[in-house]
C-alpha cells in the first residue's frame, strides 16, 4: 500500500500536477501528510527529456515525410503515431521525446486518443493557432508547462525557432553560444536536421542575415515549470 502511495506521488509531482485536474496537488498533499512526510516541490522534468533525447542514435537519415518519429508512439493498445519509414525530422523527434517521458509517467492517462492526436497536431504546428509557437503553444494550452524567457533557459527545455528566411525548427535546447562579452549569439540544440543526416546536435547563429535565427521568434518552453508545493 505504501509503495503504491509513493508511486502515485511520483506521478502527481512529476506528471500529474501538470494535468488539468486541479485537485491533484491537494490529493498529493493529503497523501504526504498521511505518511508523515513534508510536501515536496514539483520539479521540472528536463533531465528526463535530455536522457530520452540522447537515447536515440545519431543520424539515421533525415526525411520530410511520414511521421518523423524514431519509434512508434503507443499508449496502451492505441498507436498514436507509427515509426517513420525512413529517417526522422524535427517535429517528429521532439514530439517523440515529449510523448515518451510524459506517457511513461502517466501524464496522459486521463486524456482520450482524440485529445492526444490534437496535441500531436498542435505540436507539429498543423493548426493555425499553434503554427507559430508549436510546442510552447501545446504546453500552455494543455496546462503542461509554460513559456520560458531566454535568460532562464535550461538544457532539456523545448524550443521552436524561426530563421530570418522564415524556415523553422523544433528542438531540445542544450545551451546558448556566447561571445567574449557573454552576449547570446547562438543556440545549441539536439534535434533531427539535414545537416546531421538526422538526429544530432547543432549550433546555429542568432542575427540579422537571412539564415540566422530571428531573435524575436525564439520560443522556449518547459514542462512542469511554475508549480509550487501545495
Amino acid at each position: 500500500m505504501l509503495a503504491k502511495m509513493f508511486l502515485d506521488l511520483f506521478r502527481l509531482f512529476f506528471c500529474g500536477a501538470w494535468r488539468r485536474d486541479v485537485a491533484k496537488p491537494v490529493f498529493a498533499f493529503s497523501l504526504l501528510m498521511a505518511v508523515g512526510l513534508p510536501p515536496l516541490r514539483a520539479q521540472p522534468m528536463n533531465e528526463f527529456f535530455l536522457r530520452q533525447a540522447k537515447a536515440y542514435p545519431e543520424e539515421g537519415g533525415y526525411v520530410w515525410s511520414s511521421t518523423g518519429c524514431p519509434e512508434a508512439l503507443v499508449r496502451g493498445t492505441d498507436t498514436l503515431l507509427r515509426k517513420s519509414k525512413a529517417g526522422t525530422y524535427c517535429s517528429g523527434f521532439t514530439f517523440t521525446v515529449f510523448f515518451k517521458v510524459m506517457n511513461e509517467c502517466g501524464a496522459f492517462d486521463s486524456l482520450s486518443l482524440s485529445e492526444l492526436k490534437r496535441i500531436q497536431q498542435e505540436w507539429y504546428g498543423i493548426t493555425a493557432a499553434s503554427a507559430e509557437q508549436q510546442c510552447v503553444y501545446v504546453m500552455e494550452k494543455w496546462n503542461l508547462g509554460s513559456h520560458i524567457e531566454k535568460e532562464h533557459a535550461r538544457p532539456g527545455d523545448f524550443v521552436q525557432f524561426w530563421r530570418n528566411n522564415n524556415s523553422g525548427h523544433s528542438a531540445v535546447f542544450l545551451d546558448w553560444s556566447r561571445d567574449s562579452e557573454g552576449n547570446i549569439v547562438g543556440i545549441k540544440y539536439r534535434s533531427s536536421q539535414r545537416s546531421t543526416n538526422g538526429i544530432g546536435e547543432r549550433t546555429e547563429p542568432i542575427g540579422a542575415d537571412s539564415r540566422s535565427l530571428n531573435p524575436k521568434r525564439i520560443y522556449l518552453g518547459r514542462i512542469g515549470a511554475g508549480f509550487p508545493a501545495p
